[in-house]
């Protein structure tokens, strides 16, 4: 007869915040991240500099900067230490951070080179905006994971499809900057527009992650099993 023996595994799992504290932040960091993609309108004011008649001072969408870094720091907390999902939070995190920082160095230097500084400014805002939602993205996906909640799947999927979509968008709006073309304002109108439908559909998979009921959803009590790594 075979016995069978556990084996004991020295360390410990690092707490992350409760399920509660993780909404709230969630839910704080969405109203000026979907504000500030339109508040003040960003993308209006980049149209008018290029004709000389705007102002620097409103512009890149810093709004939608600060509410994406109070976004991340939940995201980050809510699946801490869970494998690959909290790995690409991270990742995608920073690449946000960095690309927001770089339109904002970008946006100041304008003067100097116009056109290319420009495009330059509108690559790394559509690059910040992107990664923004891929972290959601693997937040989500790994609510849906725990929960298996159809909603939750389908509510990843669709912020994919539209955050891809987003980027296409924002690099068409680059090209045809470049290449003197004035359809580039409705390119970048276009990515925003489906940037705006990705985060929307990110608050709603907070909503999902809020009312959910699946055991170990709320992090309460730490099993091995919820962490994939």
């Amino acid at each position: 007869m075979s016995i069978t023996i556990k084996k004991s595994v020295s360390g410990s799992i690092k707490s992350r915040w409760p399920k509660p504290r993780v909404v709230k932040w969630l839910e704080i960091g969405a109203v000026p991240a979907l504000l500030g993609l339109w508040l003040p309108d960003w993308v209006g004011g980049y149209h008018d500099l290029l004709n000389g008649i705007g102002k620097w001072y409103s512009l890149p969408p810093l709004l939608t900067y600060i509410g994406a870094v109070i976004l991340l720091v939940a995201c980050a907390q809510g699946v801490k230490d869970m494998g690959y999902h909290y790995r690409g939070v991270l990742i995608s995190g920073v690449s946000a951070v960095a690309f927001a920082g770089i339109s904002v160095v970008t946006h100041l230097l304008i003067s100097r080179a116009p056109l290319v500084l420009l495009a330059a400014t509108i690559g790394s805002s559509t690059l910040a905006l992107f990664f923004g939602t891929v972290f959601f993205w693997f937040t989500i996906e790994k609510v849906a994971e725990i929960t298996t909640e159809a909603r939750t799947y389908w509510t990843g999927k669709i912020v994919a499809v539209l955050g891809i979509t987003a980027l296409v968008a924002g690099i068409l709006a680059v090209v045809l900057l470049l290449t003197g073309s004035t359809f580039w304002y409705i390119a970048i109108r276009a990515s925003v527009s489906l940037t705006t439908l990705a985060f929307a559909a990110c608050r709603y998979g907070v909503y999902c992650y809020k009312t959910q009921k699946s055991i170990g959803a709320t992090f309460a009590v730490p099993p091995a099993e919820q962490f994939w790594v």
